[in-house]
């Protein structure tokens, strides 16, 4: 086959939406994974749309079947995007959001990977894992994204050393806060799903909510085409990386993961406005 094929969850999201548009543009055969049919009205003519709901192990099958069927077997690449923010205080966030985050940003990601692995093994082909700089350093109310996001990055790893010896090249791309509706899409399931605990252990909680949502608001949010572009140079390039920072803020979020614990909390609490007072109510 002289088209190049590439499976791409979460593709009606911003980052898999553009990547989708992008690597159709540069004559891949794209096979876009959506969660729900609908979605695929968004993607351009002539890609294909598949269902994949990463806590649904019958669509990832499905999924893989057909692209198996369509393809002879062989896939050029893999690029795991699809994923949800979970976002709170550790103590309120109840334990189904905390299960609901891993089961899509972990168990989603390896149940669509080994669904497609010998297709992969094949064509000799590339998988590429989207996790977030916040798995090196993380933020308060930011726990279980980051913490899933930390479990990605260590199955990426295991995975590419696995897979080295057998021709298929693993990477990790880390991106900082990116201009997408995921954010927004977090903030509404967070207030959907309430916190556990009774009514003092919300008031100790609430500054702390409200000063971490005015800050996460007011930061500065990179266009998605620069991880875009990252994700395309994994995929394309002679040698590629084993971990990409995409953006400014990635790269500077990783240089701070690397100052002292101590000083680094001081400097984002400094930062973010958080203190003694509050958790005053």
């Amino acid at each position: 086959m002289s088209t190049r094929t590439v499976l791409i969850t979460g593709a009606a999201g911003g980052i898999g939406g553009a990547a989708v548009r992008r690597l159709h543009d540069l004559g891949w055969e794209v096979y876009a994974g959506v969660r729900r049919s609908s979605d695929a009205s968004r993607l351009p003519a002539g890609v294909r749309p598949l269902v994949v709901d990463l806590i649904d192990e019958e669509t990832i099958d499905a999924a893989a079947k057909e692209v198996a069927a369509r393809t002879g077997g062989r896939l050029d690449a893999l690029v795991n995007n699809a994923g949800v923010i979970v976002e709170g205080p550790v103590e309120t966030v109840p334990l189904d959001e905390w299960r609901r985050q891993f089961d899509v940003n972990v168990i989603g990601q390896v149940a669509v990977t080994q669904s497609v692995l010998p297709m992969l093994r094949a064509a000799k082909g590339r998988v590429v894992n989207i996790g977030a700089v916040s798995s090196r350093m993380c933020a308060p109310t930011f726990g279980p994204i980051a913490a899933s996001k930390a479990a990605l990055a260590s199955v990426t790893e295991a995975l590419r050393m696995e897979m080295r010896p057998l021709g298929v090249a693993v990477s990790l791309v880390e991106p900082g806060s990116m201009q997408t509706e995921i954010f927004a899409k977090a903030g509404d399931a967070a207030r959907a799903a309430g916190w556990r605990g009774d009514a003092a252990t919300h008031r100790l909680y609430r500054g702390l909510a409200e000063k971490m949502g005015e800050f996460t608001e007011n930061a500065s949010r990179a266009p998605v085409d620069g991880v875009v572009k990252v994700i395309v140079k994994a995929l394309t390039a002679r040698r590629p990386s084993s971990v990409y920072l995409a953006g400014r803020e990635a790269r500077m979020m990783a240089t701070l993961a690397k100052v002292p614990d101590r000083t680094r909390d001081r400097l984002v609490l400094r930062t973010a406005g958080i203190d003694a007072a509050t958790y005053e109510g």
